[in-house]
């Protein structure tokens, strides 16, 4: 989860890798001991990479939830896991150990809105009657898009540099989503908080377009795109004068809220 998200909340992490857990704890008297409860063991696996260097504390959110963040070495054995190279596996986010972090909770937020992970029903199986009732709710839900393996966060889009060493100025992708099998081979997605002006969201736009318009020798010898050099997605009929979409959190909210009516 933190490959993916860099930096994170246990509360986010149990959302999306145990959403059981929501369900199971609803006899307890409050909202906060029914957290506490539901990210104790992701609160312990946490504490258990700090222990080993892979992850340390990145201050806490504006609801003063504490923020885990990797260590370069954390980085590294997350690329094991997910199967990424280096250059894959995007930045980290800037100041996510300040400020609350609440660039990178929106952009969490987006992804798990996104994937709209469901519980295991028999996970939440002896629990009081309204607690099934609504994990039945989630899981009849319309589906979500993808698993965490198929975003990637704070990832370089280079107009000037390599993959690796991209060049000052270049475009930061907030999140990319990989997902053929949903129709969406690739999606850019740009999470923003209402912070920034439209001429500051126009000139992000600006550079997607230049990173799009570049292009690189592939291993066959031939000029592509070098978007293409790392993702692939079908050949449009009219030939790459058109790139892959880049969307705003707002409109995407519109998009998966007219998904769920047609659904």
């Amino acid at each position: 989860m933190l490959g993916v998200l860099k930096a994170a909340t246990a509360d986010q992490i149990q959302r999306l890798s145990s959403p059981h857990l929501t369900y199971r704890h609803t006899t307890k008297k409050t909202a906060a001991v029914r957290k506490e409860a539901r990210t104790a063991s992701h609160r312990g696996a946490l504490n258990d990479l700090r222990r080993h260097g892979l992850s340390v504390d990145g201050g806490r959110t504006r609801g003063g939830e504490e923020v885990r963040l990797l260590t370069k070495d954390g980085l590294a054995a997350a690329a094991i896991e997910l199967d990424r190279g280096p250059e894959e596996m995007g930045g980290m986010p800037k100041s996510a150990g300040r400020s609350g972090a609440s660039h990178a909770m929106t952009v969490n937020e987006t992804v798990i809105a996104m994937i709209r992970p469901k519980p295991d029903l028999h996970l939440v199986a002896g629990k009081p009657a309204d607690a099934i009732a609504a994990a039945q709710a989630c899981v009849d839900a319309p589906d979500g898009i993808g698993s965490i393996t198929s975003y990637a966060t704070e990832v370089a889009l280079p107009a000037t540099g390599t993959w690796r060493n991209p060049g000052v100025g270049c475009a930061w992708a907030d999140i990319v989503l990989t997902a053929p099998e949903a129709a969406l081979p690739l999606l850019f997605i740009e999470a923003d908080n209402c912070t920034e002006d439209a001429t500051i969201i126009a000139a992000k736009f600006d550079k997607y377009m230049r990173h799009f318009h570049r292009k690189v020798k592939d291993t066959d010898g031939q000029d592509k795109p070098m978007w293409r050099t790392r993702w692939s997605a079908p050949d449009p009929q009219w030939g790459d004068a058109t790139h892959p979409p880049v969307r705003s959190r707002s409109s995407l909210r519109c998009r998966l809220a007219a998904r769920e009516v047609k659904s």
